[in-house]
């Protein structure tokens, strides 16, 4: 029986601490709200933090033993307190899990089968950056959190009716694959009404609609939760790949539970595919085959999770296959289920974070580890997700932010100590990254040995740890500039494994006041010292510069991590995919999905063939010896034959150009050879023009720099 529809509601005061359960208090007047739902959605409460106590009330004859009635909350962000028909009945944590409550007896006791159902849903601001005690991640905290409460009953609720024996929690994994055989691990936890034998059968049907495998198992069955665990063998699977090596072909599984009398009591499906993920460090493999991860980050596109519709979320993914990229890190939540999904039917990998953000209280070790379970439960079916991670920036971002404009109006880069601060966080021992990440990422590993699980994403990586983290730099937004990347990774290499935290924001051009900006996530300092407002006569005039900024960093850091294949680089991640807000962000589509400038820029840059070389300076002069390496890039699994790559510099009417021919070999980088010359006695604009020819595949690259005249020329003529 589906609870959701309209329900009433009220802020939570002192009169409804005491008298907010009771049965007979009269709720008719009060503001109505939508379940599922989020309560900012209401005019009545946009404004409001919380808690807020929603009631509603309903009709339900409830059948007699053996059937049993479950009350049955999929998702309430972040937190609540249910009771009904004025009685207790429990509390929910985590705003992704399903709870489920026995309320047979509840039901049966009640004077008639009218029911009133109270719960107050609380999901109140974070407070202490560095020690949290909720656990919403991106929610509520880091640089893609929307603004405002997400409060709500934001996932189904509704009555089930079983038998004697229930399912309380299942999981399912996919723990090997190959062409010959694959293993599917099935756990339940089940609460059985009375001690006896019961029957667990277990079907799955392939992609055509046929059974290919299954069986029926016996078990002695304790009054009160038992837990079950065994496999399943799949012959010659058709195996699941990301959409840029082959189908997705998904199989539909399911656990039937029968009581003690043979008599159907509960019932639980997935779907799911059938593949290896694996990964030495941050090398991908699936199904065994290497692959060079490119991918975006996807951060809650708004406070209310449950508006966002399986359509837009379809288009959403849709637009990241066409951009070229392979994988998606839900970044800092859990999304809606549908997300996976389309995941799973397109072709695209996730990264998976847990909904840890910043710093967390020590108080949080238990609810982070039920956290990392409940997580495994809900999404470890998926083929799509190929990777865990626990815990998002523990201790901040290891390079800090520009500080805002000086008394001169010039953007102004962090102080010495602001770096010390930063960096002794990533390096002295800390309650987060040395005792909680490891407790997490433990839970991971043993609640899902199938896939490759991360400790913390953000850190710096250190000699003495072998949990791995990818690095957020940010150069050329946070410090330094795009072009920095390339001299940083040829200091420090082991930066390059994945970078996971690079882009920059753009605005919108509505977005634009002469006094005081107006849109709270803006990150001022950075704006202020790479693209002050104060330099652009009007609100078109800047945006169309920071979406310029944008689309030229996105592209230079991409290409600089494509020519560093595997050495070491094993791929990126790049933020964000969309605005979360109509003002502008890090997205490379607008807040309505429009398309930005970056979006073409970051098309470009992952196309399966690119040929590219060192960026230019951006200004050059008659005289200067220029030298450029052509580098051949390839993501596909098959060898180019017979490639020829030319290299035109122009400047005017002069022009030097350099072909190279050869073979270009499966999922690699390859030097093609150098283009060197004197910049010519010529002023104006210099164009490096790369092209490469293949039988079935063809790619282009412009570079560009300015040439003036020598110094001593500008100081002649007192210029």
């Amino acid at each position: 029986m589906d609870l959701g529809g309209t329900w009433a509601a009220a802020v939570v005061d002192q009169d409804l601490i005491r008298t907010g359960a009771d049965p007979d208090l009269d709720h008719s007047s009060w503001a109505t709200v939508q379940v599922p739902g989020h309560w900012g959605q209401t005019p009545a409460f946009v404004d409001t933090d919380g808690p807020i106590l929603y009631r509603r009330s309903f009709t339900h004859h409830t059948a007699e033993a053996p059937t049993r009635t479950w009350l049955c909350l999929d998702g309430v962000i972040a937190q609540s307190d249910v009771w009904l028909n004025g009685g207790y009945i429990g509390t929910t944590t985590g705003y992704f899990v399903p709870h489920r409550f026995d309320v047979t007896d509840v039901l049966l006791k009640a004077q008639g089968n009218e029911h009133v159902i109270s719960i107050e849903v609380s999901a109140s601001e974070q407070g202490d950056s560095r020690a949290k005690k909720t656990f919403t991640g991106s929610l509520q905290a880091g640089p893609l959190a929307p603004a405002g409460c997400p409060g709500g009953i934001w996932r189904p609720i509704r009555l089930e009716e079983t038998g004697p024996v229930a399912i309380q929690h299942a999981r399912m994994l996919c723990t090997s694959a190959n062409l010959s055989n694959a293993t599917l691990k099935h756990r339940v936890v089940l609460d059985s009404h009375a001690a006896g034998e019961i029957e667990v059968i277990t079907s799955v049907t392939g992609p055509h609609g046929k059974a290919v495998a299954g069986g029926v198992q016996t078990l002695e069955a304790a009054q009160g939760e038992n837990r079950f665990e065994w496999e399943t063998q799949i012959d010659e699977p058709e195996l699941w790949w990301p959409a840029t090596r082959g189908d997705q072909p998904l199989y539909d599984v399911s656990v039937v539970v029968n009581d003690t009398d043979s008599n159907r009591s509960h019932r639980q499906e997935w779907r799911t595919g059938l593949r290896k993920v694996s990964g030495d460090g941050f090398t991908w493999r699936v199904n065994d085959e290497r692959l060079f991860a490119k991918g975006i980050s996807i951060g809650p596109q708004s406070r209310f999770l449950a508006s966002f519709s399986r359509q837009q979320i379809a288009e959403d993914l849709a637009s990241v296959r066409a951009a070229g990229l392979d994988l998606i890190r839900v970044h800092g939540h859990i999304a809606p289920v549908a997300l996976y999904e389309e995941a799973d039917r397109l072709g695209l990998l996730v990264w998976q974070d847990l909904p840890l953000v910043g710093g967390y209280a020590i108080t949080s070790r238990r609810t982070a580890r039920a956290t990392a379970r409940e997580a495994v439960d809900l999404l470890g079916h998926h083929p799509s997700v190929a990777v865990w991670c626990a815990h998002e920036e523990p201790n901040g971002q290891p390079l800090p932010e520009p500080e805002t404009a000086d008394e001169d109006g010039r953007g102004a880069a962090p102080p010495l100590p602001s770096f010390g601060r930063s960096l002794g966080r990533h390096i002295l021992p800390s309650w987060n990254r040395s005792v909680l990440d490891p407790i997490i990422r433990r839970e991971l590993r043993s609640a899902d040995p199938s896939r490759t699980v991360i400790a913390r994403s953000g850190s710096l990586p250190m000699l003495t740890d072998t949990s791995g983290s990818d690095t957020h730099l940010w150069l050329g937004w946070h410090n330094g500039t795009p072009e920095d990347l390339t001299e940083v990774l040829k200091s420090w290499p082991r930066l390059g494994g994945f970078l996971g935290g690079f882009g920059a924001q753009s605005v919108d051009e509505r977005w634009w006041d002469e006094d005081e900006p107006t849109w709270p996530r803006a990150q001022a300092g950075a704006f202020e010292r790479y693209l002050p407002r104060r330099a652009y006569g009007d609100g078109m005039a800047w945006a169309l510069a920071t979406r310029a900024y944008q689309a030229d960093l996105i592209r230079r850091h991409i290409e600089t991590l494509r020519r560093l294949k595997y050495r070491p680089t094993g791929g990126f991640c790049l933020v964000a995919l969309a605005d979360a807000e109509p003002e502008g962000g890090f997205g490379v589509l607008g807040f309505d999905r429009t398309p930005k400038l970056a979006f073409s820029a970051l098309t470009d840059a992952c196309r399966p063939v690119v040929v590219v070389t060192d960026v230019p300076p951006h200004i050059t002069s008659a005289g200067e010896q220029l030298s450029f390496d052509v580098h051949t890039v390839s993501d596909l699994p098959t060898e180019l034959e017979d490639v020829t790559v030319t290299a035109i510099a122009r400047c005017d009417t002069w022009e030097k150009s350099q072909s190279w021919r050869g073979n270009l070999p499966a999922d690699t980088c390859q030097l093609a050879g150098t283009l060197s010359f004197e910049v010519p006695p010529l002023n104006g604009l210099l164009t490096i023009d790369l092209e490469l020819r293949a039988a079935e595949w063809s790619a282009t690259n412009r570079y560009q720099t300015v040439v003036i005249p020598p110094a001593e020329t500008l100081k002649r003529t007192g210029v």
